[in-house]
Formats: C-alpha cells, sequence, structure tokens
C-alpha cells in the first residue's frame, strides 16, 4: 500500500506531544503565573487555515473552562483598514506552524503595542510571528512536509489543552493529558476503510459536530477539498437544521463527529433524523460511548474510536484517525495529498 508523506508525518503526533508536553512546562508555569497576576478581559486569537481551526478550538477551551470571552480577528481590520483596537489587558493568541503570514505577524505586532499579553503558538520559533511575541510555546513537530498540516494541527490543539489544564490545575484533564499519546497512536490505527469506500465515488459532504468537536469538522472539511477534490462544509450541529438541511438527500454522505459530553445524546438524535431521510451516516464515537442498538439507529458507518479520554481531549482523536483515513483516500481517488495542485506549504497574505 502506498504511504504518502502527510499519513507519515499524522502518525508522528504521539510522539510530538510527548516532547512538547515534556519541553513546554517551563513556558507554560510562566505565561499561567502572568496571567494569573494579570487576568485578562478577553481573548483573541489570529490564525489562517488548519490554525484558525485550531483558534475555534481555543474559543471553546477558553470560553468553557475560564469564562474567558474569545473573538477570533480579521486581520485585514488592522492591514488594510488601519484599525486602531482597543486590546489593553486582553489576551492575543497567534497561532501558525510557519508563523510567516505577514499580516498576521503585523497585527500581533500591533496588539503587543496596544498593551496585550501576546503568545505565540508555533512550530518555526525563528518566524515573524515567534518574535513578534512576549511568549513562545513551541509546537515541537519538527518539518512538515506535506502541504496539508496534520501533525502540527494536532500539535497545536495539544498546546492548547496543555495550556487550560495548567491554568485550571485540573488533575483530571492532567491525567488525560498524560495518557493521550498512547490514545492518538490507538486512534491513527483504527479502520476507517468504509468511510473511504463510501466516499471513493463522492464529490459533496457535509461534516457535523458540536462544541469541543466543530473545529474538528471544520478541519475535516479543509482536508476533504484540500487532498480529495471533494467539496465540503461544516457545520454545527446546532446549524445543520436550518438551511444546511435542505442538501440532506437520499444516500447523502454525512460525516458527524460526537464526543462524550453534553452535546452526545443531540448529536445521536441529529443523527438519527438524518439517516430517516435516507443520508448515509458515518458517525465517529469514543468507544463504549453509545449502546449498539442506540449506534444502529443512528449511523449507517461506525467509525472506531479508542475509549474516551475526556471530552476536551477525545475531538484530537477524532482528527488523528481521520487523517489517516484522508490520506488514503485521496490516493485512492488518484490525487496526491502531499502537493495538493495550486496550493503551497507557506501562505503569505495581507
Amino acid at each position: 500500500m502506498q504511504i504518502s508523506q502527510m499519513e507519515r508525518e499524522a502518525l508522528t503526533a504521539p510522539q510530538v506531544l510527548v516532547r512538547q508536553f515534556a519541553e513546554n512546562r517551563y513556558v507554560l508555569q510562566d505565561l499561567c503565573a502572568r496571567l494569573q497576576c494579570y487576568p485578562p478581559i478577553f481573548a483573541m486569537t489570529i490564525a489562517r487555515g488548519s490554525s484558525d481551526h485550531a483558534a475555534t478550538f481555543a474559543k471553546y477551551l477558553l470560553e468553557t473552562q475560564l469564562g474567558l470571552v474569545t473573538a477570533s480577528a480579521a486581520p485585514s481590520a488592522v492591514t488594510l483598514y488601519d484599525a486602531n483596537l482597543q486590546l489593553k489587558n486582553s489576551l492575543v493568541i497567534g497561532l501558525s506552524q510557519s508563523g510567516q503570514s505577514p499580516d498576521i505577524a503585523e497585527m500581533f505586532i500591533a496588539a503587543r503595542r496596544a498593551g496585550a499579553i501576546t503568545v505565540a503558538i508555533v512550530n518555526q520559533t525563528e518566524s515573524p510571528l515567534a518574535k513578534a511575541a512576549e511568549y513562545v510555546i513551541p509546537l515541537w513537530a519538527g518539518p512538515e512536509l506535506a502541504v496539508a498540516a496534520t501533525k502540527s494541527y494536532i500539535a497545536t490543539l495539544g498546546v492548547l489543552v496543555q495550556l487550560v489544564a495548567f491554568l485550571k490545575q485540573d488533575p483530571t484533564l492532567l491525567d488525560a493529558l498524560i495518557r493521550l499519546p498512547e490514545s492518538l497512536h490507538m486512534a491513527a490505527q483504527m479502520d476507517w476503510s468504509a468511510a473511504g469506500l463510501v466516499y471513493q465515488e463522492r464529490n459533496n459532504t457535509l461534516v457535523v459536530a458540536r462544541g469541543y468537536g466543530f473545529p474538528i469538522a471544520q478541519e475535516a472539511a479543509l482536508k476533504f477539498k484540500e487532498t480529495a477534490r471533494i467539496h465540503a462544509e461544516a457545520f454545527s450541529g446546532a446549524e445543520l437544521l436550518h438551511g444546511p438541511f435542505a442538501l440532506v438527500q437520499q444516500a447523502f454522505p454525512l460525516l458527524m463527529f460526537a464526543q462524550q459530553d453534553v452535546s452526545l445524546p443531540g448529536m445521536l438524535d441529529l443523527a438519527k433524523q438524518v439517516r430517516q431521510l435516507g443520508a448515509n451516516v458515518l458517525l465517529a464515537v469514543p468507544s463504549q460511548a453509545v449502546s449498539k442498538s442506540e449506534l444502529d439507529d443512528a449511523a449507517s458507518v461506525v467509525l472506531p474510536l479508542p475509549k474516551a479520554l475526556h471530552p476536551i481531549c477525545d475531538p484530537l482523536m477524532m482528527i488523528q484517525a481521520f487523517y489517516v483515513m484522508m490520506s488514503r483516500l485521496a490516493i485512492a481517488r488518484g490525487f496526491n495529498p502531499d502537493a495538493p495542485e495550486n496550493l503551497s506549504k507557506v501562505t503569505k497574505t495581507w
């Protein structure tokens, strides 16, 4: 079987997390001490592409775990429209694999000048974004050669979970972090070939999740388009029954991610509704989270995952399993997931 660079890189994510959890302890302790002494009044994330999906994950974490209202920046507000954003006493987080995009770095510089606490979560620690930051938290992902981000995306989520766990000193989450690399390794071995068969001849899909899983849906939708030329859109489970519901037709493939938390019953009910319309529902859910009878009602195809660790950690296992499937699907459809047409690894925008 042909193995892509994308898949090889995705498979290294567990080792990347082991290293970053060890290496980043002291910078995270310093940052947490600063945030405890000078609590920010709100947070803002600056990112694009896969990193922006990680920023959505940051929003869910910071708001649910810390009560910190978090907004996603529009870099052009500063770089094109010269907006003078009032960012004093805020926490501004820049997320990037390369740290090279001028608009993100420029907005980051403006945020620091305005009095924000600036944190760069970045793989290339000598990049313009890293040099502009007060605090730099490395991803420790090493070189990522495939155009499609995989290990760097999972590493970014890992940093965010570790940051929140340190700030809260949550023993349950800290314990889950210790066990997460092994669970990621197991997730990468899960058999999602049934999904590949469903999407072999399909050109459109929806990806649905809620809460902590929604950023995973966003990332999965991008990878469908980026690597396999399948048009995909991500929706929250709370939004699907609005306009997007009109797209659900007989045999229409619909990929759903459901973590084991308060959102799970609603996601199962939604899966049952769309399946009753004849949709082909592919449901990724942690092992033992749902009874067999419920799965039979909700899913046409069950995509297995390891046993749940923690609702915040479960989405990392979902995207780990998805990346392996996605790389193989792209190859099966005749595309090179390592070098999609019209795309480059580093995108620079103003």
